[in-house]
């Protein structure tokens, strides 16, 4: 087969199992319709999809008029993605600290693992996590990390608490396996998931994550994309002047304070569609009646919407599958 009819063929593959991974199941006579390939070339693909375990052929459908017909269904457990969140630990007590969240999710999004560990704040701890669930008995096809701290080309440029500053997980990941591995922001992974799980794709979108006790974390998306600036800092609140002498607020009024002034700010300079605020453990009545009353945002022009985001790791699993899958046939 000549290198052109190889792509060629590639190309048919990929349109037939996005199809089939989109609707979940489907008969061939579907699947010719529903992708414009000839009967040929779906019976020769059925038949190596489901030699690979790509497809699984199901029970025969009755169809208006004819014999009964197979019926495909894509298999979502073919493979899986490794997905992990290195989150500020909820706790009453003063000293903050780190935890990891791990997740392994089918193609379909279902969780196939969920624990949280411990976290000492170093790389090889970190490593060594990774490196015990991809040897598991799930085959990874992706990992997918969400961290608190702004990434360019790699590398963590700031981090809460300077943890992170100068890492670079994914060189030091390539030593141990060769799975791919897409490191994000936090605050972006959490913005991307509520806006993928709530269709908000687009117009343009300030995400806010704003942690009790903690400095918080801006997203800038315009129509799906990240904004993100040089050397990844866009939208880095800490260094806002109003906030760079300041310590992390104490009380819920003064969190929603200074969560009014950023919205301000950002109405004001990026005039966006939306604000997904998330700030799971304030009232969200305390943050509404600030942002109500802040005299300069009823003087401003733009009226944007505003989401609260108030299942904070539901949008970070969603975010995390989509930052995997959104170079994939299986994007979400």
């Amino acid at each position: 087969m000549s290198e052109e009819s190889n792509l060629i063929r590639r190309e048919n593959s990929k349109l037939l199992r996005a199809l089939l991974f989109r609707e979940r199941k489907a008969i061939k006579a579907e699947m010719v319709k529903e992708t414009g390939l000839s009967v040929v070339t779906i019976n020769s693909l059925v038949k190596e999809l489901v030699q690979e375990n790509i497809l699984l052929e199901n029970a025969s459908v009755q169809q208006k008029t004819g014999r009964p017909a197979a019926e495909y269904i894509f298999n979502y457990d073919k493979s899986y993605y490794l997905l992990i969140s290195i989150q500020e630990k909820k706790s009453h007590e003063r000293k903050r600290r780190l935890e990891i969240i791990v997740k392994i999710v089918n193609l379909g999004g279902v969780e196939i693992v969920s624990e949280v560990l411990e976290f000492s704040n170093n790389m090889e701890d970190l490593l060594g996590v990774i490196e015990k669930y991809i040897h598991r008995e799930y085959e990874i096809e992706r990992i997918g990390l969400a961290l608190p701290g702004k990434i360019f080309e790699g590398v963590i440029t700031s981090s809460w608490g300077s943890v992170f500053d100068c890492w670079n997980i994914e060189e030091e990941l390539k030593k141990i396996t060769d799975i791919p591995i897409k490191i994000q922001n936090d605050a972006h992974i959490m913005t991307m998931g509520f806006c993928a799980e709530h269709n908000l794709t687009d117009g343009s979108v300030v995400g806010i994550f704003y942690p009790e006790k903690s400095m918080p974390g801006v997203t800038i998306l315009s129509n799906g994309v990240l904004i993100e600036g040089q050397k990844g800092l866009a939208g880095e609140t800490k260094y806002l002047p109003m906030l760079m002498d300041k310590a992390a607020p104490d009380t819920d009024i003064e969190l929603a304070s200074n969560l009014s002034e950023i919205v301000a700010i950002y109405n004001a300079v990026i005039a966006p569609d939306i604000f997904v605020i998330s700030s799971e453990n304030i009232d969200e009545k305390i943050i509404r009646k600030q942002i109500e009353t802040n005299t300069y945002l009823s003087r401003q022009p733009n009226n944007p919407v505003i989401y609260f985001d108030r299942n904070f790791q539901q949008s970070m699993t969603a975010g995390l599958r989509w930052l995997v899958t959104k170079d994939s046939i299986y994007n979400i």
